[in-house]
C-alpha cells in the first residue's frame, strides 16, 4: 500500500502485460487518440493516466503509462 494519504487504500492488482508488449485493444486506444487528438494524442493519454493515478487506479494508470511510453517513440 501506499503512504501517500491521498491514495485509495484498496488493494492494488498488477498489470499482466509487461510495457513492452502490446495488444489490439491497446493498438486501438492509440489508433483512436491519433484519430481524435493527432499530434496531441500522447499529452492526451498521459492526462488519462493522471486521472487514473489521483483516482487510485494502479492497474488503469499502468495500462496509461504503457500507452504513453507507445506514443512517445
Amino acid at each position: 500500500m501506499s503512504r501517500n494519504p491521498v491514495r485509495s487504500r484498496r488493494p492494488q492488482a498488477t498489470s499482466p502485460q509487461p510495457a513492452a508488449q502490446g495488444n489490439l485493444a491497446d493498438d486501438a486506444i492509440i489508433d483512436q487518440a491519433h484519430a481524435l487528438y493527432g499530434s496531441d494524442a500522447a499529452t492526451a493519454v498521459a492526462y488519462c493516466g493522471l486521472d487514473a493515478w489521483f483516482d487510485g487506479e494502479e492497474v488503469e494508470f499502468r495500462r496509461f503509462a504503457r500507452l504513453f511510453r507507445r506514443l512517445r517513440i
